[in-house]
């Protein structure tokens, strides 16, 4: 399968962004984001705190509307689809997983089936075994009769995930999947997305750690500012005058028969 981020000029890109701006009480957030991302890939934003990646993610998805510019998903413009068919196109796994009202984890992954069904009408049997496959896609199916408010941070993101995948939206967003859990939730959680980018989902997610986005995104967008400071295959994003101007840290690729590992000092 390509992994090539850039895709040829007769392919139209799974999600495309034209002069996207974005502002809060007239406090620009995000400026002139122009730029596409392929299908079946994982492409990373990253960038310091403050740098528009969130408003990003939650601009694409229509939480927050642009002031001006254009998004693209499969060719069509997000503006002209219901709420409900933009949830079937795209969906949004936030940083903030935490849940406080008490409710079963296989009831709160059924939430991702509302873009499919009727106004009061329940889960069919076609929605009970994509609920079943979310589950254990995630590895959370023995959480099914948890309550999702007394689980751990790790848990917890992926009942989330879990509840993203119910909703068999092509594209996935994911806001710092990784954040405040130790190595080995890490891990499993950029393990799963590799799976389901194999499986034909397309992720962009925003990422803190470096290390595990020169590892596992095929392409990278550097945000600087609220703009695009660079876009391009993972290989080439972590130049290290780009890193140093933008986190004002040096970075040394090390290679080993592992992989590539990454050093900031």
């Amino acid at each position: 399968m390509d992994r090539n981020p850039i895709r040829s000029a007769q392919s139209i890109p799974l999600l495309q962004i034209d002069n996207l701006h974005f502002a809060i009480d007239r406090q620009p957030i995000l400026r002139n984001i122009s730029t596409c991302y392929s299908a079946g890939a994982i492409h990373g934003l990253i960038g310091p705190n403050g740098s528009g990646k969130s408003s990003l993610l939650k601009t694409l998805c229509r939480i927050w509307h642009p002031r001006s510019g254009q998004v693209l998903i499969d060719g069509r413009d997000y503006r002209h689809l219901s709420r409900k068919a933009l949830s079937r196109r795209v969906t949004l796994v936030q940083q903030d997983t935490q849940v406080d009202f008490a409710i079963r984890v296989a009831d709160f992954v059924a939430l991702g089936r509302y873009p499919h069904l009727r106004r009061l009408q329940g889960p069919g049997r076609r929605d009970l075994t994509v609920i079943d496959e979310a589950l254990n896609q995630t590895g959370t199916a023995p959480l099914r009769k948890r309550w999702i408010n007394e689980l751990s941070g790790g848990e917890s993101q992926l009942v989330h995930l879990a509840r993203a995948l119910a909703t068999e939206a092509p594209l996935i967003l994911l806001d710092e999947p990784t954040s405040a859990l130790d190595i080995r939730h890490k891990l499993d959680i950029m393990e799963l997305l590799t799976y389901l980018r194999e499986n034909g989902k397309t992720i962009l997610l925003s990422i803190h750690d470096l290390d595990m986005a020169r590892r596992y995104c095929d392409s990278v967008t550097i945000l600087r500012h609220g703009e695009i400071f660079f876009h391009g295959s993972a290989s080439c994003a972590f130049d290290r005058q780009r890193i140093r101007e933008v986190f004002d840290v040096e970075v040394e690729e090390r290679f080993s028969d592992r992989g590539i590992s990454m050093l900031f000092y």
